[in-house]
C-alpha cells in the first residue's frame, strides 16, 4: 500500500512539473485580484516547490504574479493541445483554466482559484440576467 501511495505522489508530481510554456494573450485578463495586460507571458511552477501555486509572467520580467490552484489529473490520454480557459463577463476575462499534457501524455487540468472581483460578477450575473452572462473563451497553446 505505501508503494502504491508513492507511486501515485511520483506520478502526481511528473504531472504537475511539467507546466512551463509562454503564450501570447491578446487581451487584458485577470488571475485571482491581479489585472494583467495583453502581452506574452511565461507560465510555470513555483520556484519554490508549491504544489498548489503556478507563476505567470511577463517575458520582459516587468510582471509576476503567483496563483493558487488545484490539479485534476485525467487517466484519458490527453486528445487536445494545450489551452487557457477564460471566463468572459463583458470585456472582462478571467483565467480560470489551464488545460496540459503530462509527460505521460495524460490530460491534466489546472483550476485557478477566482478572485473577489470575478466571483462578484458570477452572483450578479446568476441574479441578474441583465448582466453580462459568463461566456468561456479558448485560447489554444503552440
Amino acid at each position: 500500500m505505501i508503494l502504491s501511495l508513492a507511486a501515485t505522489m511520483m506520478r502526481d508530481s511528473v504531472n504537475a512539473q511539467s507546466l512551463n510554456f509562454t503564450l501570447d494573450v491578446p487581451y487584458a485578463f485577470s488571475v485571482g485580484d491581479k489585472e494583467l495586460p495583453a502581452g506574452s507571458y511565461k507560465i510555470h511552477r513555483s520556484p519554490l516547490g508549491l504544489e498548489d501555486v503556478l507563476v505567470i509572467e511577463s517575458t520582459d520580467g516587468k510582471i509576476s504574479q503567483q496563483f493558487k490552484m488545484k490539479i485534476f489529473l485525467s487517466k484519458e490520454s490527453a486528445t487536445e493541445n494545450k489551452k487557457l480557459i477564460f471566463a468572459k463577463y463583458g470585456d472582462q476575462h478571467f483565467l480560470s483554466q489551464i488545460w496540459a499534457i503530462s509527460p505521460l501524455g495524460k490530460s491534466t487540468r489546472y483550476q485557478i482559484n477566482k478572485g473577489k472581483r470575478e466571483v462578484d460578477l458570477e452572483k450578479k450575473a446568476k441574479q441578474d440576467q441583465s448582466s453580462p452572462q459568463p461566456e468561456v473563451v479558448s485560447l489554444v497553446i503552440k
